[in-house]
């Protein structure tokens, strides 16, 4: 049996509050909306003890499905790899990135390319890029990114027609040889599961590839709630499950902070996996909040 943890839109503050002189008119618009709520609502004491809790349920792996910062600076940038390395070497974690961490970039800052270790996968002779897939033993995570800059006020993500052929590709070779295949997208990846200023704009066609090509599960974030649904693939339905926010003041935001766990096993040449939600109840505990079949 191998364990999966999922934690998204961690939103670490900021190391010191920048100079508006030299932000852009998006990055400036994420400044005051983070002094107006996003500091009150994503506390480091709330996402440490997430992560305590998540440690402690000893997972195989660590998958960090985005929004790991707020403005994309270089200093948050900087600050958000090393609280990768807190949670282990890239062999252990796995990560891609959100649309906050994409925010905007500075001359030749080299951006998010600093978490490359965490964004690629395991093959030296692989080139860097997205999607890339990480092998472990009979489980292949395959890692997207749907972030791309955008205008302010929105908050939508894309693939685009090359990302998806390489995936489709990608996808189909694995399941050929019998992976359990696990997709991470920042962004809710089916039509309809956020609004047109938030949402993936090319989801129809990854649906139609999902269809196509199967998967046997798909882990986002970006709604910072806990969601399932279900894909049509080309022998059943792909469950899709989305985190909420790491580091979410219960009380503050409905629901608070949580991850989850996905317990993964093959037999028969057949996937499957148990959902295990975690996170906090009403009484500011982390807690077993939901556990359930995905596939059987």
């Amino acid at each position: 049996m191998f364990t999966l943890a999922q934690i998204s839109d961690v939103h670490l503050a900021p190391v010191a509050l920048p100079k508006l002189s030299g932000l852009t008119l998006k990055q400036a618009i994420g400044l005051a909306n983070w002094l107006r709520a996003r500091r009150h609502l994503h506390l480091r004491s709330v996402l440490d003890s997430i992560v305590d809790d998540m440690k402690a349920q000893r997972p195989d792996h660590i998958a960090v499905t985005g929004d790991l910062v707020n403005m994309g600076l270089p200093s948050e940038q900087i600050d958000a790899l090393g609280w990768l390395k807190s949670l282990g070497p890239p062999g252990h974690v796995t990560a891609i990135p959100g649309n906050h961490d994409v925010y905007g970039r500075t001359g030749r800052d080299p951006g998010i390319e600093r978490w490359w270790p965490y964004m690629e996968g395991q093959d030296p002779g692989e080139s860097r890029g997205f999607p890339f897939v990480k092998t472990i033993g009979r489980i292949a995570i395959v890692g997207t990114s749907s972030a791309v800059p955008t205008p302010p006020f929105f908050a939508t993500g894309r693939l685009g027609e090359g990302q998806r052929r390489a995936l489709g590709e990608r996808l189909a070779s694995l399941g050929q040889s019998g992976y359990c295949r696990v997709l991470l997208i920042h962004h809710p990846p089916l039509p309809g599961q956020a609004d047109r200023l938030r949402g993936l704009t090319d989801s129809r066609n990854l649906a139609a590839l999902l269809s196509r090509t199967g998967a046997e599960l798909v882990l986002h974030g970006h709604n910072h709630r806990p969601m399932l649904t279900f894909a049509a693939g080309p022998t059943g339905p792909i469950p899709v499950v989305g985190a909420p926010s790491a580091s979410a003041r219960a009380g503050v935001h409905d629901p608070g902070a949580g991850y989850n766990l996905f317990h993964i096993g093959q037999q028969a040449g057949r996937c499957h996996i148990e959902l295990i939600r975690r996170g906090y109840d009403g009484t500011g505990q982390i807690v077993e909040i939901e556990r359930r079949e995905l596939l059987a």
